[in-house]
């Protein structure tokens, strides 16, 4: 059944902070972790850069002040937290997160089988959902009007039978009668074809209603079973959602939200996956710096730098997304990851990468992830437009097959140093 629209997406999501109580069970960090099977390598990663600012000031925080780094694994990927304080509470911190990420993980991971987001899609009715999901929900119904569909995260049923996601279709088992491997492959593949096209209707944020008002609960709210009246509907099981894309950027908002808004630390920087979220500064009191990169697939280590930026007023988050290592051979066939929820189909587009800077790491995530998916003469209007407050580095292909970058107006005179355009 498709429903009609009956709320009006915020300008701004209300965040929800994580108040972990003291005498929260705090389990092994291990167990919060997504069994993601794409390797964290396979990341185009957003690297910390240590070089400075040249013209920041040189004056430094006072030495009481002291640096502090947590680090470990969460969603399939690693994860650090580097933040300066006056008491050394580091123990208490990496506690605190650890209850965060298992708190995520239960509300929106697909390969947790209890999460509430993997409860929800198996059901065909309204289902109870928490603050983490109605996050995720709007700003993906907004970002997914903004993109006319681009992003859309009930498209998990179409990545799932693609090979990708929590539950990847097998295929192997269709048409084995037939022995020769051409034709076979081919079936399989006409076969996925027409399926994609029939999920795609499916797909969409019409077949999603959010029945009463959007108000948030508190964390404590939530373990004593008090919840207000926050129900995400729909009438059929095949209809999904997945916030795989934007979960890691979510989660660094939370986390550097938690630090400041709970305990007062401002100067802090939070990555998990590669998705950044900063503010303040350094011990040493110069601006938080990282430093953007390229596929080559020439260079040894597949990546070469395109320019630094500094994180202040102007950026707090960074999240990158890239088709050029994330994608299965399939014969002469090669299938990206990025599935177009406008087609059901693999995306075929001249974007390698988009690295998008702005706020808030979970917008940031959410619009990388449309830019994958979307072709350059797309994505300029939106960057240009100025109502976004996103800014981006796209690298792409042109007309002749050469790499290019692109990078929207507002960023150009805030990088570090000038774009060097990449080898063909």
């Amino acid at each position: 059944m498709k429903y009609e629209k009956s709320y009006s997406n915020p300008v701004t999501i209300k965040k929800y902070f994580s108040k972990v109580l003291d005498d929260t069970i705090i389990l092994n960090q291990k167990q919060t972790m997504f069994v993601k099977k794409i390797n964290s390598f396979l990341k185009l990663y957003v690297v910390v850069a240590v070089v400075f600012c040249a013209s920041c000031q040189n004056n430094t925080i006072e030495h009481k002040y002291k640096r502090y780094e947590l680090s470990g694994y969460t969603q399939g990927t690693e994860y650090s937290v580097i933040y300066i304080d006056s008491t050394d509470r580091k123990e208490f911190i990496q506690q605190k997160v650890d209850s965060i990420l298992k708190e995520i993980d239960n509300s929106l991971s697909t390969y947790n089988p209890n999460s509430k987001i993997s409860k929800f899609n198996k059901s065909d009715s309204c289902f109870l959902i928490d603050n983490h999901i109605l996050n995720m929900f709007l700003l993906s119904d907004e970002v997914n009007s903004i993109s006319d569909g681009a992003f859309d995260p009930s498209v998990k049923p179409i990545v799932n039978l693609w090979g990708f996601g929590a539950h990847p279709f097998n295929l192997n088992n269709l048409y084995t009668n037939i022995s020769d491997s051409t034709v076979r492959d081919s079936l399989i593949n006409a076969f996925r074809d027409s399926m994609s096209y029939d999920l795609t209707d499916f797909v969409g944020f019409e077949y999603f209603m959010l029945d009463g008002d959007i108000i948030y609960n508190t964390f404590e709210q939530m373990l004593d079973g008090e919840f207000n009246d926050n129900f995400l509907c729909k009438d059929d099981s095949i209809v999904q959602l997945t916030f795989d894309a934007v979960a890691q950027g979510y989660t660094s908002d939370i986390i550097g939200d938690y630090l400041n808004f709970d305990l007062g630390i401002g100067d802090y920087l939070v990555n998990v996956g590669g998705e950044i979220v900063a503010q303040g500064r350094k011990k040493n009191n110069k601006h938080w710096m990282v430093q953007i990169e390229h596929p080559n697939v020439i260079a040894e280590n597949g990546l070469d730098e395109i320019a630094k930026v500094k994180m202040d007023s102007s950026y707090r988050a960074i999240a990158v997304s890239g088709n050029y290592r994330k994608f299965r051979d399939e014969g002469k066939r090669k299938i990206v990851h990025s599935i177009d929820p406008r087609n059901g189909h693999p995306a075929e587009t001249n974007i390698l990468s988009a690295a998008v800077l702005s706020d808030e790491a979970a917008v940031c995530d959410a619009y990388a992830t449309a830019f994958m998916v979307m072709r350059l003469e797309e994505i300029i209007p939106l960057l240009e437009s100025g109502n976004l407050n996103i800014d981006a580095v796209i690298v792409y292909h042109d007309a002749e097959g050469k790499l290019q970058t692109y990078v929207s107006t507002n960023l150009e005179g805030k990088l570090l140093y000038a774009p060097s355009q990449p080898e063909s």
